[in-house]
């Protein structure tokens, strides 16, 4: 399995699997910076699942991939998290990036047919792996195989979705930076 593949059946994991899920992802792929976080530090607005949803995907901030938590698609699926490794990658500061739909991230000339796959999968509530062509907040372009996992409640329904993003230079450009 991949890396953005484990770390998602990670945050998805069952209450008991998460802390193991860690700890052998942690040893397995050499992640020091893998670790629970011991003090949450979570706004008052959270509900508990998306604060436990929040430190997890915050467990892995400084993983060599890109993680967006964000809430359910009937509220058009609001940024919730962005762990710290995407946000030094794109150049944005999590306040800027807290409330605001994901599509932030899209290039003006995004594929109709990736907008669609989006669209399809959360209207699904299903999961998709596209490559997308984004921009950092300096307007630096970079290709972005993106995989959008729904995360279920208890009732069964979607309450939140977490992304995982590996960015990758565009052939030709400059863009993937040092």
């Amino acid at each position: 399995m991949t890396l953005r593949s484990d770390v998602l059946a990670a945050i998805d994991a069952d209450p008991g699997e998460f802390a193991d899920r860690l700890a052998a992802l942690a040893d397995e792929r050499d992640l020091d910076a893998a670790s629970f976080p011991e003090e949450p530090d979570h706004p008052g607005d959270r509900s508990e699942r998306e604060a436990t949803l929040v430190d997890r995907v915050r467990a892995f901030d400084d993983a060599p991939l890109g993680l967006t938590l964000t809430g359910p698609a009937y509220r058009d699926t609001p940024i919730v998290y962005v762990n710290r490794w995407f946000r030094d990658w794109t150049g944005y500061e999590f306040d800027e990036l807290r409330g605001r739909n994901p599509r932030l991230f899209q290039a003006p000339d995004v594929d109709d047919e990736v907008r669609a796959d989006f669209r399809e999968a959360l209207s699904t509530w299903s999961r998709v792996t596209v490559d997308v062509r984004n921009r950092r907040r300096d307007g630096v372009p970079f290709a972005n195989r993106v995989t959008l996992r729904p995360l279920f409640g208890d009732a069964g329904t979607v309450t939140h979705w977490v992304a995982a993003q590996e960015p990758e230079p565009i052939e030709g450009s400059n863009a993937g930076g040092e």
